[in-house]
């Protein structure tokens, strides 16, 4: 009897813990998930593009040698795995009265060209979820990139260099209000940084001490999804003169966008267009110019901004999937007049404009595997530079030098 009551006794006190054990535990989940995407291509002709080539912006001038060959008129043929991906989503008891969430998330693009084939962080953030409010902090989409409008074209770009894709580490703000949302982001380069006197580098940002700020308002219904975003980037590419004197001269630029989703029946329609000045950190086209004046030994600066739009016409249901990407994009200050003094530094300086067709077609084999087959062509129309006086010239249009690329992509992918 003294036994049985010492068990029971036992049991009696160990069942609080059990539960408390057993209410935590109900309130932690944990999600892996991940894919694994081999991909083949061909090119007609060289192309400007990273990551052995996956990250396709437009195709290279014409270049002519002696013979007045073509140089770029290369085709070339590749396959890489790099995309495959790995992630985990935590979800653990609330904090603050905020449902809590952290996602870790990487692939094997690499941060740089030189590192490819090696493990890169994409996402990494915790995310602070109440009832009309949420706060994001971490690695997360660069805020010019709209998630839920992303073309899904392949093998890596996007969409890019028509539609922006990057990461960045930030502090992402929402409030909700109906079926409006209010979004105010601030932002810090890594992977993506801007363009200098110095090379690429994120230095040129955070010795601004401002981070790259970014507001948008969004529309959320049941069919149609849209919204406006405003972008501010304060950069100082300097710090020191050419006669190594102390310089505080900074450029601002702003960009905005405007986008939107509409579903019906099987079919969506997503699009975007963007005033960008100064974002080539988000793989897209602009840029600055710097100017020195040896007179008074100081540095100025104005863009080079483009125009880019884009739509992505697509079937959502069913085993075959057809869908069509449209991009253009136009240099608004392709014809100004420029200083022999100035540097550009940025994406597509000397092109007037830029197109893209991309049809595609997707088949759902299921159990998480697919296979892709895109069809791209994107034609770059590059300036030729006139002289106007021995320190001034501008770009005129050149009709010898509208290179054509077409890249046949072919792709698999397993879900699990």
């Amino acid at each position: 009897m003294k036994k049985t009551l010492l068990t029971i006794l036992t049991l009696l006190l160990a069942l609080p813990a059990v539960a408390q054990t057993d209410s935590v535990a109900r309130k932690w989940s944990y999600k892996f998930h991940g894919f694994v995407n081999p991909v083949v291509w061909a090119d007609s002709r060289q192309v400007v593009a990273g990551r052995e080539g996956m990250m396709h912006f437009y195709p290279k001038p014409v270049e002519l040698d002696g013979n007045s060959q073509d140089i770029n008129d290369e085709p070339s043929l590749n396959m890489l795995a790099i995309t495959a991906r790995v992630n985990l989503a935590v979800q653990g008891p609330d904090v603050l009265g905020a449902h809590m969430m952290g996602f870790v998330e990487g692939d094997f693009t690499g941060p740089t060209d030189a590192t490819i084939n090696t493990l890169r962080l994409r996402h990494a953030y915790i995310r602070m979820q109440w009832e009309k409010q949420s706060v994001l902090a971490g690695q997360y989409w660069y805020p010019m990139v709209i998630h839920e409008i992303m073309p899904m074209t392949q093998p890596l770009n996007m969409g890019a260099p028509f539609h922006p894709y990057a990461r960045y580490n930030q502090v992402r703000y929402s409030c909700n209000l109906g079926n409006w949302e209010a979004v105010a982001v601030a932002a810090f380069q890594l992977d993506n940084k801007s363009k200098g006197p110095n090379g690429g580098s994120t230095e040129y940002i955070t010795r601004s001490m401002v981070p790259e700020m970014n507001l948008q308002l969004r529309y959320k219904g049941e069919r149609l999804f849209a919204g406006a975003a405003a972008n501010l980037l304060s950069i100082r590419p300097r710090t020191l003169d050419l006669n190594g004197d102390k310089v505080d001269t900074r450029y601002n630029s702003a960009s905005f966008s405007i986008f939107g989703k509409y579903r019906w029946d099987n079919w969506t329609l997503k699009a975007q267009t963007l005033l960008s000045d100064n974002l080539y950190e988000g793989c897209t086209m602009g840029g600055y110019l710097e100017d020195y004046d040896a007179m008074s030994n100081t540095f100025s600066y104005r863009p080079f901004s483009w125009t880019t739009a884009w739509v992505d016409f697509s079937r959502n249901k069913g085993k075959w999937r057809p869908a069509l990407f449209l991009g253009y994009g136009l240099n608004n200050n392709f014809g100004d007049t420029y200083s022999t003094t100035e540097t550009a530094y940025g994406r597509g300086f000397e092109m007037k404009s830029l197109w893209r067709v991309q049809p595609r077609i997707n088949y759902i084999a299921g159990h998480g595997l697919s296979f892709m087959f895109d069809v791209e062509v994107t034609n770059a129309e590059y300036g030729k530079m006139v002289s106007d006086t021995p320190t001034t010239y501008h770009f005129v249009s050149d009709p010898d030098n509208r290179p054509t690329n077409i890249r046949l992509i072919l792709g698999a992918q397993y879900d699990f």
